[in-house]
């Protein structure tokens, strides 16, 4: 028999590679010697996939571009980049969820994450009553710049008003205007004003009720943004251990429909190879369902090949970013 009688019996399921050629690697080498690499499918041969993870590992240390091709084939979340050789992820975000673990003995459901990776709203109950002193949670937490917006408001809201005094700063400052039964506010004494917790809770609860509750909106919404941002960030945290995330959303056409696009998640991967190198090792020989192919992703191959991720979350988020958003979200309430 010559050569190709053993191409035309390997690709019908019919060749013993070990009686004949001692291993696949052996084989491989002598098709790719000869030129006749092209002429076996691991796609469509028979019989592949008792050597489909050996043409593929052959594939990585011989012909690194045929191993990337192939590995895009049988893996259709995956896409190398042809320039950079970089490995992405590609696909809907809230499959990321797959990868993480389910019961009722984990503080976050797979369910939960997954609404959380697609930005579904409904998955989240805010929190309501996130504090109960808003001088002490939001005032004192204000940047410069946004303590003198604060001032300005307070000045152009009072401006005029003859106040009573309430309280032992309101009282000085009466006197030293003139007339101990009120005073006014203005830009020379509303420094005085907001630096005394007690007189500014004195307005905040009477002139400046209207204040108050955007100051608690204020609040509400930076400790639920913050608490929201923890809880994705500890996603990506355990997710990083196969991606370089987060990533970004990338437009893709339609795959049947003309002038329509699909918005797709792109993220780096790491060490793609070192992931599906260890699966085809481990999977040599093991058949049908031991195969890429089979699995069809490479989520799919990390969930049933990787112990599954997991997150535990505290009851409260961190403080500093709280402060962070009350800064960033200070001037969009009032």
């Amino acid at each position: 028999m010559d050569l190709q009688d053993f191409v035309e019996m390997f690709n019908n399921g019919e060749l013993d590679v070990v009686k004949y050629f001692n291993d696949y690697d052996t084989w491989f080498s002598i098709l790719k010697k000869k030129g006749m690499m092209s002429e076996i499918d691991p796609h469509n041969a028979s019989d592949n996939e008792v050597w489909q993870n050996e043409y593929l590992l052959w594939l990585y240390e011989n012909e690194k571009g045929n191993y990337y091709k192939w590995i895009q084939k049988f893996l259709s979340d995956v896409e190398i980049d042809p320039q950079t050789g970089k490995a992405y992820w590609v696909g809907d975000r809230e499959d990321l969820a797959d990868l993480f673990c389910d019961g009722n003995r984990y503080d976050v459901s797979q369910d939960t994450i997954r609404n959380i990776l697609s930005d579904d709203g409904d998955w989240y109950e805010p929190y309501r009553d996130t504090t109960d002193n808003v001088y002490r949670d939001v005032i004192d937490e204000l940047n410069k710049e946004n303590i003198e917006y604060l001032k300005e408001k307070i000045v152009k809201e009072l401006s005029g008003h003859q106040l009573s005094p309430e309280t032992s700063e309101m009282e000085l400052i009466a006197s030293e205007q003139g007339h101990d039964e009120y005073w006014e506010i203005n830009e020379d004494n509303v420094t005085r004003i907001i630096d005394d917790e007690e007189s500014m809770n004195s307005l905040l609860e009477d002139e400046l009720s209207e204040m108050k509750s955007d100051l608690y909106y204020v609040h509400s919404n930076s400790f639920n943004s913050a608490y929201q941002d923890d809880i994705y960030e500890d996603i990506w945290k355990e997710l990083n251990d196969y991606f370089s995330g987060p990533g970004e959303w990338i437009s893709q056409p339609h795959p049947y429909k003309k002038e329509t696009t699909l918005q797709k998640y792109k993220v780096p991967i790491n060490d793609l190879e070192g992931i599906l190198n260890d699966y085809l090792f481990n999977n040599k020989g093991y058949g049908n369902s031991g195969t890429l192919e089979y699995w069809g992703s490479l989520v799919g191959i990390l969930k049933e090949d990787k112990d599954c991720l997991s997150i535990r979350i505290s009851d409260y988020p961190d403080f500093r970013k709280v402060d962070r958003n009350i800064n960033s979200y200070f001037k969009d309430y009032f």
